[in-house]
């Protein structure tokens, strides 16, 4: 999991830190992966200065790895190089994460002859949801115009061959990049308990 550190467009603070809905961030998606039979290591990346962050993950029985916080890009290079691949990476930022999700991810990334998987949501969810879309990765997949979730399988260190996942499924809409995204979710979790926030899903694959 990418747990980074303090995040700029929130005012400085340790964004896997912050609660929502009585819990940070960042236990939404450990318990989602704890909870999800397929799973079985988690490590939690944070940067030298998210120590609130590393603590919380500490104290739920997580490995962690201190990257040296020089972007998600180099962070994430460093994080893999610790843990080996394949592996699933998944930024902590998204608390209505579910273990069936998590799932239908690593199922899809086996049944494909692409070393690696990236997941995917309509642009139309997050606009029909209020949420922010500013610094979200957009592209076509398939014939629909869509925006790169933070939810992946690494085939590798170098660049590989990459399946893209389109799921229809709203709660991977909600990335927490705003305080107004922020509230935003927190009425989601509070009015939907975890065991109904997979029903319905669906997924969409498109290569």
């Amino acid at each position: 999991m990418m747990a980074g550190g303090r995040a700029k467009r929130m005012g400085g603070v340790e964004k896997p830190a912050v609660e929502v809905a009585g819990k940070p961030l960042l236990v939404w998606v450990l318990e989602a992966l704890q909870d999800c039979c397929c799973v079985d290591r988690i490590t939690v990346a944070v940067s030298r200065d998210a120590g609130v962050t590393r603590s919380i993950a500490e104290r739920l029985g997580a490995e962690v790895v201190v990257t040296p916080g020089d972007g998600y890009v180099h962070d994430l290079r460093f994080a893999l190089e610790s843990v080996g691949t394949p592996a699933l990476t998944v930024t902590a930022d998204l608390p209505c994460l579910t273990p069936d999700i998590v799932g239908l991810v690593i199922a899809a990334w086996a049944a494909v002859p692409e070393p690696s998987l990236s997941v995917w949501v309509p642009r139309s969810l997050i606009v029909k949801a209020g949420l922010s879309l500013w610094r979200r990765f957009e592209s076509t997949v398939g014939n629909v115009r869509a925006v790169v979730v933070g939810l992946n399988v690494v085939g590798g260190l170098r660049k590989t061959d990459e399946f893209k996942l389109l799921l229809d499924e709203p709660r991977l809409a909600y990335n927490v990049n705003t305080w107004h995204d922020l509230r935003k979710v927190e009425g989601v979790l509070r009015s939907c308990p975890r065991e109904e926030r997979a029903q319905g899903l669906q997924a969409l694959k498109t290569r």
